[in-house]
């Protein structure tokens, strides 16, 4: 039990590392990183944090299609695993919904 709850926190750290990267401005640095994070932990079962957090990037720097397809993918990994959705609290259900609203706009707009 022990070891799952540390393997959580060290992408919860790696994350928290990553953002910290993007809120100081090195905006391009942060999407590289969190990119390479993402191909070297493709089995990590936290990596859809991963995805959700580029996507808030990508978005945030205007690469709206980039952002969706990010979306996409954390949403898939949550499907594809067993249980996944129902690892979510209500809150994060309620920012998914929101990131599924705001991506049909931002799809709907490029047409």
């Amino acid at each position: 039990m022990l070891i799952h709850f540390r393997i959580l926190q060290i992408m919860e750290e790696k994350l928290s590392g990553l953002n910290a990267i993007f809120e100081s401005g090195k905006h391009k640095q942060a999407i590289a990183e969190i990119q390479t994070l993402i191909e070297e932990s493709p089995t990590d079962i936290q990596i859809y944090k991963a995805y959700d957090l580029l996507g808030d990037y990508l978005n945030f720097m205007g690469q709206h299609s980039e952002a969706v397809q990010a979306w996409i993918n954390a949403l898939q990994l949550l499907e594809d695993n067993a249980g996944g959705v129902d690892k979510l609290n209500i809150g994060q259900l309620i920012a998914w919904i929101n990131i599924s609203i705001g991506a049909a706009r931002i799809m709907h707009r490029q047409g």
